[in-house]
C-alpha cells in the first residue's frame, strides 16, 4: 500500500471512530429483507488457510430490517453465532465499526484492518440506505453475496494488520469462515470480491450496533465525517465497478 492510501485509511478510521457516538438506542427487528439460503460454516480456531473439516449449516444470508424511531432502516449481520427474534425490540449501543462484534461469542471486535476492508466493500456496493445498489431483479442473490462478504471479512482469522495481506487471504473455501454459494449469488460475490481495493481503498461512513445478548449489526450512515472524507481533494471515490 502506498503512503497516500495508508494516510487515507488512518484518517478514515479516526474520523468515523469520532462520529460513532457511544449512544444507546432502541430498534424493533422487522425480519429479513432480500435474502437467499446457502450453506456456511464457522470455526473460530482455524487459521485463514486451514482446510480442516467443518460443519456446514443452511443459513439465511440477508439484509436485516428495523423500525428505528418510526423509520425503516437496513443493516447487516456481523455475528453468525447470535440471532434475532422477529418483532422484538433491542437496545443497541452505537459504536465505531472497529468495536463490533462483541465477544463472546466469537469472533470479537473486528479492529482497524477489517473495518477498513468492510468500509471499502460498503463504499462500492451499498447505497446510503445500506442496501446493495444496482440489484434490480437480483436483490436476493445480491443480498446473499454481500452478507457472505461481510462474514468473510469479519470472521476470518487473517493474522495480519496489513489490509493488502488480509485481502489476499480471503477465501470462502478455506479458513475459519466458509460458504458454499451457488448460482447468481456466487457470480455476484466473485464480482464484489474482485472489486476490493481496485483503484485505491475507498471509505464510507459506517456505524456498529452493539448488544451483549443479540446479533450485532453494522450499516452505512451519511454524516459530516463521511462528506468531509469524500470531499478531500478528490482522494476518495464513491464506488468503482
Amino acid at each position: 500500500m502506498n503512503s497516500t492510501s495508508t494516510s487515507i485509511l488512518a484518517f478514515a478510521s479516526t474520523a468515523f471512530s469520532v462520529t460513532a457516538a457511544n449512544a444507546t438506542f432502541s430498534a424493533t427487528y422487522l425480519g429479513i429483507g432480500a435474502f437467499e439460503t446457502h450453506q456456511a460454516a464457522f470455526s473460530s480456531s482455524l487459521a485463514w488457510d486451514s482446510v480442516a473439516s467443518v460443519n456446514y449449516f443452511n443459513l439465511k444470508m440477508a439484509e436485516r430490517r428495523w423500525d428505528r424511531a418510526g423509520s425503516t432502516e437496513f443493516s447487516w449481520c456481523i455475528q453468525v453465532f447470535q440471532g434475532l427474534e422477529n418483532g422484538a425490540t433491542y437496545a443497541f449501543e452505537n459504536v465505531a465499526l472497529e468495536l463490533v462484534p462483541q465477544s463472546p461469542p466469537a469472533p470479537g471486535p473486528m479492529g482497524v484492518t477489517k473495518a477498513n476492508l468492510l468500509r471499502d466493500a460498503s463504499a462500492r456496493w451499498l447505497g446510503a440506505d445500506s442496501r446493495v445498489i444496482g440489484s434490480a431483479g437480483s436483490a436476493n442473490a445480491a443480498a446473499a453475496a454481500f452478507n457472505s462478504l461481510v462474514w468473510e471479512i469479519t470472521h476470518e482469522n487473517f493474522a495480519s494488520s496489513d489490509i493488502n495481506v488480509s485481502l489476499s487471504r480471503m477465501s470462502l473455501t478455506t479458513g475459519a469462515l466458509r460458504a458454499n454459494l451457488t448460482g447468481e449469488a456466487a457470480v455476484i460475490y466473485a464480482n464484489m470480491f474482485a472489486s476490493l481495493g481496485v483503484g485505491g481503498w475507498q471509505t464510507v461512513g459506517c456505524e456498529g450496533w452493539l448488544n451483549g445478548s443479540a446479533q450485532d449489526q453494522f450499516r452505512t450512515v451519511p454524516g459530516p465525517a463521511a462528506l468531509a472524507l469524500l470531499a478531500c481533494g478528490g482522494l476518495l471515490t464513491r464506488r468503482r465497478r
